[in-house]
């Protein structure tokens, strides 16, 4: 479960790791040694995108109050 940016951060960054990674396999796996290669590797990567688009829908937090020297 993703809670901070910075956690949304690096999700964002294995995801692509992972793609890059699968990408680069298509090209120098067979088609069957790649179907095994990579459905773990989908599903983490489902995993991850699921945890990412709930993260990006909670509504953000409400910064906390900044004091203005201006104000009472």
């Amino acid at each position: 479960m993703i809670e901070t940016p910075e956690q949304f951060e690096r999700a964002e960054e294995a995801i692509a790791k992972m793609k890059r990674f699968l990408f680069a396999a298509r090209r120098t796996h067979t088609p069957e040694a790649y179907s095994v290669l990579s459905a773990p590797i989908l599903r983490e990567l489902q995993e991850r995108e699921r945890d990412v688009l709930a993260y990006l829908s909670q509504a953000p937090a409400v910064p906390a109050a900044v004091d203005h020297p201006d104000t009472p």
